[in-house]
């Protein structure tokens, strides 16, 4: 199935009632299921594209860090946000592996800065990918799991902006 298939299916089945899906803290946090990325609609995912979980884990938490990120689909972005109700992007990353069992730094340039690099033709799920102020976790098949900005969800995007990777 492409990825456009897999987008389909996905929203597809939101009609048919992923709507309904409930958050801790109620329906004032309920998330959208599904919304459009007005910018650049073709990076907005709501569900994992085809194959994405295709690896094996490291056994030094990156699947669980990978799992964390899934698990937080849907939610909101905001500015600052650490969890559990909603998430910036770095605070998306650092909950991740703070669940995968290791505590790394909290903003973005931070995590870029002091974790070791990783070539970007390399990368692996649970690495961290940057972009100038942006980080998420990459997830596989060229898709990374972040929260972009206000307005925004933690949502599936594609990983082909990001410039740089740093592994915990």
């Amino acid at each position: 199935m492409s990825v456009g298939r897999a987008s389909l299916l996905a929203l597809s089945l939101c009609a048919l009632g992923c709507a309904e899906q409930r958050y801790p803290g109620g329906p004032a946090f309920d998330p959208p299921v599904y919304a459009p990325y007005v910018q650049e609609p073709a990076y907005a995912y709501a569900a994992p594209p085809a194959g994405a979980w295709n690896f094996a884990g490291d056994g030094q938490g990156s699947w669980r860090a990978v799992a964390f990120a899934h698990s937080r689909i849907g939610l909101p972005y905001c500015w600052g946000g650490n969890g559990p109700r909603c998430y910036d992007c770095s605070g998306l990353t650092r909950a991740a592996w703070a669940f995968g069992g290791k505590a790394i730094p909290r903003t973005s340039e931070e995590q870029v800065g002091r974790l070791p690099s990783v070539p970007m033709n390399a990368v692996q799920p649970g690495d961290i990918l940057w972009r100038p102020g942006h980080v998420g976790i990459y997830a596989g098949q060229g898709f990374v799991i972040a929260a972009t900005h206000t307005g925004d969800f933690v949502r599936y995007q594609r990983a082909d902006r990001f410039v740089r990777a740093v592994r915990p």
